[in-house]
Formats: structure tokens, C-alpha cells, sequence
């Protein structure tokens, strides 16, 4: 991570001093404000935190994991604070990990936004992929046996939402909690694998044939091109960040 005299929070009482804190005994924290990223080693993001008490709490979205500022670090956020400073902050208090394992990163290397920036990305945005593309696409990762769904089919056309049960990359034989994605999920986790993926990887250009604003074109591609690792591999990135 970048250096810690660059945060505009070593005013923090255990900044310089603790790394990672056990957390106290206290009430259930307000988070009055909220953030959604695409963060590298973190996945797609959200972010709430209350400027007065000072709480922050992240949780990786296609997972359900989170992590939360502990105890001697809830001192007033200041109100011009970013959410990229947030979330460094955040790692720190958790000994430099990212959802419990070790992360070096520049805080800058996120993309952050509001509400609006979450809702554009489950519309699409310009995306012509349909909700059946969609499902296809989610299909062929777990067709790579990294990934476990159960999908249900709605009354609503082309309508479905899926149990998404995927393996914790760092810890063999373990597996986080079913998380229900949905079609708007899975074009959040488009958005999220283009801004994430570095363009010389191997399945950068499957990215951008995904994105293609021609529905017909994508659902070609899709049934005939895009290979199942590739599918896994575009997930993984959207989920976890990075790839195991």
C-alpha cells in the first residue's frame, strides 16, 4: 500500500501504532452514506460509513464478506474525505488486508461512485447483451467447476435469479455463503471485469465482444466463442478483483 504519512487520517490516536485492533464490545453502527467500486484485489464493492461516529464497513458484493473499522479507530471522518481514502484507511485497520488477506495496492487504482454508478451498471449502460445472454454467460463459468449456481426461472419473460456459490481462492476446500445474482448482477459484473482486467490479458477481448452494444452479435458470440474458462475467468476478476 502507498505510504501511511500520505493519509489524510494520521490524526487517528492508534494510526501509527496499531496494526489491526481488537474490536471492542459496542452497539450496531449507523452507516448514513454509501460507495460502490470497482477495486482491484477486492471486486466489486460497497462502501458505507458515518462521518460523525466514524465507522466504515466494506463488503465484497458477490460474496457477502466484509470487513469493518475497528473500535479505537471511530474518530470523525472528515466531510471532504473520498472514498478511496475510506477504504485505505479500512485495510489498514485490518493489518493491510483486503477481506482478511494481505493486499499491496494504490488507493487510486479504484473507480468509485454513487448509487447512480451501481444502478447505470445492472441497466447495462449501453451493454445490448439480454438477460438470456446473460444467464448463458454465467452457465458456461460454472460449466468450469469453480463456480456452483441454481437458477430459478421467474413469471416475468426472460426473467431469472441464481444461488451463485463460488470457493474461497486462498483457502482450499473452503466456500463462501450462496449469494442471488440476478441479470442486473451479472452486467455489474461485466462492468466490473472491463475496468479490472489488464488489456494485455488473455480474455480482455472477450470482454470488450461481451460489451458490444449488438444484442444479436453478443448472443453469437456467446454460444459459439466465448469458451467456459474464459466466462470463469471474467467472473473471477469481477468477484474476487483479481484471478486466483
Amino acid at each position: 500500500m502507498g505510504e501511511l504519512d500520505t493519509c489524510r487520517f494520521d490524526s487517528c490516536p492508534g494510526y501509527r501504532s496499531h496494526h489491526g485492533c481488537e474490536r471492542k464490545n459496542r452497539g450496531p453502527m449507523e452507516y448514513r452514506n454509501v460507495a460502490f467500486g470497482y477495486v482491484p484485489q477486492a471486486g466489486y464493492t460497497r462502501l458505507e460509513w458515518n462521518y460523525a461516529e466514524g465507522g466504515i464497513k466494506a463488503t465484497r458484493v458477490f460474496t457477502g464478506q466484509t470487513m469493518e473499522r475497528c473500535s479505537k479507530c471511530d474518530f470523525a471522518i472528515p466531510q471532504d474525505a473520498e472514498p478511496q481514502d475510506l477504504f485505505y484507511v479500512l485495510a489498514y485497520c485490518n493489518q493491510h488486508s483486503l477481506f482478511g488477506e494481505p493486499a499491496t495496492w494504490s488507493r487510486y487504482e479504484a473507480l468509485w461512485g454513487d448509487d447512480s454508478m451501481h444502478r447505470r451498471a445492472r441497466h447495462g449502460n449501453g451493454m445490448g447483451i439480454t438477460s438470456d445472454s446473460l444467464l448463458k454467460v454465467l452457465q458456461k463459468a460454472a460449466s468450469w467447476d469453480r463456480i456452483e449456481i441454481a437458477v430459478e426461472h421467474l413469471e416475468a419473460p426472460a426473467a431469472w435469479q441464481a444461488g451463485m456459490h463460488v470457493p474461497n481462492p486462498h483457502r482450499e476446500g473452503e466456500w463462501f455463503d450462496p449469494v442471488l445474482v440476478d441479470a442486473g448482477d451479472l452486467r455489474t459484473m461485466l462492468r466490473t471485469a472491463d475496468y479490472l482486467i489488464p488489456a494485455d490479458s488473455v480474455v480482455a477481448g472477450a470482454v470488450v465482444d461481451l460489451l458490444q452494444a449488438d444484442g444479436a452479435r453478443v448472443a453469437k458470440f456467446i454460444e459459439h466463442d466465448l469458451a467456459s474458462y474464459e466466462a470463469e475467468f471474467i467472473l473471477e476478476w469481477a468477484i474476487f478483483g483479481s484471478s486466483a
